[in-house]
């Protein structure tokens, strides 16, 4: 069977030029310079899609996940390459457009059905579905331009949903309406799905990807970066914006006086942290929620050693501390002159994310700080599981159908 959607070395260049003038001017004969400038949208993009498989399309504003959704849709066209989409195609990319502003919902409604090829007695059985689903009741009648842009969207959506498509494009439309009919919609949605139809979904939804999507593609400046399983891209996609967040907050600090420098001879210090695979004893930074992981922290006393404590914390991106440990709090100190102190996590249970380990070396009262750093990679928690949260509690489930007394007959009179 052929694939439902095939994409072979598509690109989009896009002309930008300095004024209006630009296009007429560089046709002229006496013209011997460009003028425009052009922009790479996509560069070469490759993938299949196969019959009732639902492929989900993540990346940041600019990375070009619209252009190629409209290059599927038919709305734009490549600059090279080649694609074939097959069968027949419906596209939520921008909900309403087309519609004639003067023109009621129901003259749009059949305006739209002949666009897309229906006869006039397919297009009159499709208005009371449309009409049912949009929940519009009386406005149906009313001219579009006297809509909200909800119920404009409502309408938008019944008429995109009305054709049987065999292939349905998606763009970032569940937050359509109220909570109820945003319900209708995702339930459409799975009906498709369930009847085993192509779905090409874009989302800035980690979770809506996660949930509807076997694979994902994620796209970097117009680049295809990453396909494949949909939880695995998503994990890969997360850790590297949070690696943008926290480069941009590095940035914002970097002017910040630097903090006074400890004399090692004088004062306790922390040498070095790494993470260890539990097993092997290897460095590793990449785990799955389960696995066993170590910190081991090297350490040097003063010259004249002192009791010391160690804690290690661990911060998401937006710094909150998830959790934190402390040998003083465990009712451990230890005085050697050097040595490693190494905290052990039996059992990750942080589901996904990144998160720096910040280490304190302490007295043994655990108040004064002798010195501070991280450890010189950040935990990174990859969670191949649909679960959700920060992290996974231990638990079970007990369902019981509750026992309603049964309904004695009246005796016959």
């Amino acid at each position: 069977m052929q694939p439902s959607i095939e994409v072979a070395g598509v690109s989009k260049v896009y002309r930008l030029y300095g004024n209006p003038w630009g296009p007429l001017f560089e046709k002229m004969p006496w013209s011997k310079k460009p003028w425009h400038r052009e922009v790479a949208a996509l560069t070469d993009i490759n993938f299949t899609v196969e019959p009732s498989q639902c492929v989900g399309l993540i990346g940041s504003n600019g990375a070009g996940k619209s252009t190629l959704l409209k290059i599927l849709s038919g709305t734009t066209f490549p600059t090279s390459g080649r694609l074939a989409v097959r069968g027949r195609v419906a596209s939520l990319l921008e909900l309403g457009a087309g519609f004639h502003q003067s023109f009621s919902g129901r003259e749009n409604i059949l305006m739209n059905a002949a666009m897309m090829g229906f006869s006039r007695k397919q297009a009159q059985r499709k208005v009371d579905e449309i009409i049912e689903f949009s929940e519009l009741g009386d406005f149906i009648n009313a001219p579009i331009r006297t809509y909200s842009s909800g119920m404009a969207a409502r309408l938008g959506f019944s008429v995109a949903i009305a054709v049987d498509p065999d292939v349905l494009i998606i763009d970032e439309i569940l937050a359509v309406g109220d909570m109820n009919f945003r319900r209708k919609c995702v339930d459409k949605i799975w009906n498709f799905k369930r009847a085993g139809k192509t779905l090409f979904f874009c989302s800035h939804s980690l979770y809506d990807v996660r949930q509807l999507c076997d694979q994902a593609i994620w796209m970097k400046d117009g680049k295809m970066k990453m396909m494949g399983d949909s939880i695995l891209v998503t994990n890969e996609y997360s850790t590297y914006e949070n690696n943008v967040a926290e480069t941009n907050e590095k940035a914002a600090f970097a002017s910040l006086p630097a903090a006074p420098k400890y004399d090692e001879n004088d004062h306790p210090r922390i040498l070095g942290a790494v993470l260890l695979d539990s097993k092997t004893g290897k460095k590793r930074n990449k785990f799955q929620p389960g696995e066993a992981a170590s910190l081991r922290v090297h350490v040097r006393n003063s010259k004249n050693p002192v009791p010391l404590a160690l804690a290690v914390g661990a911060i998401r991106g937006d710094s909150t501390m998830v959790w934190a440990q402390s040998t003083q709090l465990d009712g451990i100190t230890f005085d050697f002159q050097e040595g490693y102190v190494t905290l052990h996590l039996d059992k990750l249970r942080l589901l996904s994310g990144e998160f720096t380990l910040p280490i304190w070396l302490l007295d043994a009262n655990g108040i004064h700080r002798f010195h501070e750093r991280p450890a010189e990679e950040n935990l990174i928690v990859q969670n191949r599981t649909k679960d959700l949260g920060l992290y996974l509690e231990e638990h079970h489930w007990d369902v019981e159908p509750s026992r309603a007394p049964a309904v004695k007959a009246s005796p016959a009179s």
